[in-house]
């Protein structure tokens, strides 16, 4: 738990970084989306690391330091290589310190307000991915039910509704699907990391890309369409439809609204 605890306050420490260099790049342009890139991309490295075991704290420093002590280059106009140089070694330098500080009062640090997110990479996200396309017939380079493209093979439950239609009901889904006492499993459409899936305890924030979520036995399935369609099948599909009774005539329609 101390080590996880440590690698969630790194993680919080990157996403506000990357929202100051978001929101300065969306006012004024630049080069600072450079550090968005950089403490989005370091997020992600470092929830790689949750529970993994380490056999002290200076092998957990050891890990976090190599995660960001990296040769970056990133695909800037020349011209601007020196001020892009400046926020490599900026962020580089600000991370390294906020990890002293962290890792200095590493006994008294407060539970970081932060979900349980690992991202799952190697043999096991191979594993994760096999077994999303053999129960579900899911892969993440294709589309999957209701669209053009794969469906759960063989699953008689299952069914559809548009996520406006869903989107009062997210709190009591999250409580049918037990969140965030129990795990999930998430795969999501990525071209730039397809090799990953996540476990986690919540359901990301809807933003219109590709992302499946099953139980940890495979019972069920949940997708989030970029066509605004929210698909349920497997042991879920009672409990969903009973909390969606009331929007019953949008069931498996496909709703526009333009």
């Amino acid at each position: 738990m101390l080590f996880n605890n440590i690698i969630n306050h790194l993680k919080l420490w990157c996403r506000s970084k990357a929202q100051s260099y978001q929101q300065v790049y969306q006012n004024h342009g630049g080069i600072t989306y450079v550090g968005y890139q950089m403490a989005y991309e370091l997020e992600f490295k470092l929830s790689t690391l949750i529970d993994k075991s380490f056999e002290s704290i200076e092998d957990l420093k050891r890990e976090v330091v190599g995660l960001i002590d990296v040769h970056y280059e990133p695909s800037i106009l020349k011209p601007q290589n020196n001020s892009v140089q400046y926020i490599i070694d900026k962020t580089k330098k600000e991370f390294r310190n906020f990890l002293e500080e962290v890792l200095a009062q590493k006994d008294s640090l407060a539970a970081a307000d932060i979900p349980y997110e690992r991202v799952i990479v190697g043999s096991e996200a191979i594993g994760l991915q096999e077994k999303f396309r053999s129960v579900w017939g899911y892969t993440n380079t294709s589309y999957w039910f209701p669209l053009m493209g794969d469906e759960p093979k063989e699953i008689t439950e299952k069914f559809f509704v548009m996520f406006d239609y869903l989107e009062p009901y997210i709190k009591q889904l999250e409580q049918i699907v037990e969140l965030p006492q129990t795990h999930l499993y998430s795969c999501c459409e990525s071209t730039f990391r397809p090799e990953f899936c996540l476990e986690t305890t919540e359901f990301d924030e809807y933003d219109g890309h590709e992302t499946i979520y099953t139980d940890k036995d495979f019972s069920w399935a949940i997708y989030f369409s970029h066509e605004n369609t929210v698909a349920f099948a497997g042991s879920i599909v009672p409990k969903v439809k009973e909390l969606l009774s009331n929007e019953k005539e949008h069931w498996d329609k496909f709703e526009w609204d333009y």
